[in-house]
């Protein structure tokens, strides 16, 4: 895929167009930067070259790649033919392995860099410990820590997502508990991963240090012209919805990820949550009209194409129907890592520095507060308040307080598609 030159990537998105009446959000980007592609102005990146490739046939990329083989249809058993001789002939081996480092070596390399962590490392983690002779009750408060952050990294853990979790603590908890965090994991990592794992114990352990928080507040928020600007260089519709409801409802970062289809009220515009956590809790999050039109009309038929495209062949396979089921209950099935660096990566250009994605809960509680909304209306809708306030919340689906929170919500919350 590297290999493809641009002036050939901007042929096929020409002959897609031109000949299959594929429109910029049929691709999941806007018109704008088609236009951009097309008169040479932007490069045709990989992401957005793969959607372009499934609207041709293996004729008709064959002709306009020349060089590369017909492609057919593969389906999962192919694949595991596939597997299998790799494991039995040493040659063939490499030779996929080749393959796969040409054409696939970013995706290999991005799964490279995240651990799913298990209950066996758990298990591992706490037999490594007594081993070593730790109190059992310093013991204790470590487990208490790693498990915290592991519930809300989702038990991934990866570069991008363990920068963002301690951005968003040092947030709302104490230097002592933040501390406490970041020494629990490291240990974690340490005696869990660098035997088993060396490569990636050493890209996970440095990469974050020791936190004591000072000066946090220093870094300068985004304006709402800024993140206007970001949205704009977003090229991928699933980030720009994810980016749109970060930066418009001030939810944490894995929060988005825990929607599924059933928690999504667009006649209200509301979001259910139902996060309950030993110091966070979140139940409710509201859309505005703008973003609700978007999602109706261009990412939910786009996450529908998505969909379709991932599972179709994988039905059949009996190992895979709860993975393919679960996908398509979730509102955002896409790999939260990869909408994370997207963000960053338009962030660095329009802001000229290194973005955390908490930075966007802290806007719009400073975006809401400076407009005159009472600090209480701002902590409920950010999962701030005591259970007391979620009773309501959890007992009824529509209530009066539903609609005094969507009121205060619509009246002044930040809009970036106005």
């Amino acid at each position: 895929m590297s290999r493809i030159s641009n002036d050939v990537r901007v042929k096929i998105i020409n002959y897609i167009m031109e000949n299959k009446n594929v429109r910029a959000r049929d691709l999941g980007v806007t018109l704008n930067l088609i236009s951009m592609i097309r008169s040479g102005k932007r490069r045709v990146t990989e992401d957005l070259l793969c959607r372009a490739m499934a609207y041709l046939s293996s004729d008709e990329l064959a002709k306009l790649l020349g060089e590369l083989p017909e492609l057919e249809p593969a389906t999962v058993n192919d694949i595991i033919k596939v597997v299998v001789r790799a494991r039995a002939d040493p040659a063939f081996r490499e030779l996929l392995l080749s393959y796969l480092d040409r054409y696939l070596g970013e995706y290999i390399r991005s799964v490279g860099r995240q651990w799913v962590v298990t209950k066996e490392d758990i298990d591992a983690y706490i037999k490594a410990m007594r081993l070593k002779g730790i109190k059992e009750k310093t013991l204790r408060d470590r487990l208490h820590y790693i498990q915290r952050a592991l519930s809300e990294m989702n038990w991934v853990l990866s570069p991008e997502g363990i920068r963002d979790y301690l951005a968003s603590i040092i947030e709302e908890e104490s230097p002592h508990v933040v501390r406490h965090i970041t020494v629990s994991l490291k240990s974690f990592i340490k005696n869990t991963l660098q035997a088993k794992d060396p490569g990636l114990f050493a890209i996970l352990y440095n990469s974050f240090r020791t936190i004591k928080p000072k000066n946090h507040g220093k870094v300068k928020l985004p304006t709402i012209e800024e993140l206007k600007q970001i949205l704009q260089r977003i090229e991928s519709i699933e980030t720009k919805t994810y980016f749109l409801i970060l930066a418009e409802t001030g939810l944490r970062p894995s929060e988005p990820f825990l929607v599924s289809m059933d928690d999504i009220d667009l006649e209200h515009g509301m979001l259910r949550i139902g996060k309950v956590e030993e110091t966070k809790r979140s139940f409710i999050a509201f859309l505005r009209p703008e973003t609700i039109d978007f999602i109706k009309n261009q990412y939910l038929p786009y996450r529908d194409r998505f969909l379709s495209m991932i599972v179709k062949g994988m039905e059949a396979a009996e190992w895979s129907r709860n993975y393919v089921d679960n996908l398509k209950q979730r509102f955002l099935p896409f790999d939260q890592g990869r909408l994370r660096r997207e963000i960053k990566d338009s962030a660095r250009h329009v802001l000229g520095r290194e973005f955390e994605l908490y930075e966007l809960r802290k806007f719009f509680a400073t975006w809401m507060i400076s407009r005159g909304v009472p600090e209480s209306i701002v902590n409920t809708l950010q999962g701030r308040a005591p259970p007391t306030e979620y009773r309501v919340l959890i007992e009824h689906y529509w209530s009066p307080r539903h609609e005094e929170l969507r009121q205060w919500y619509l009246r002044h919350a930040p809009c970036l598609l106005c």
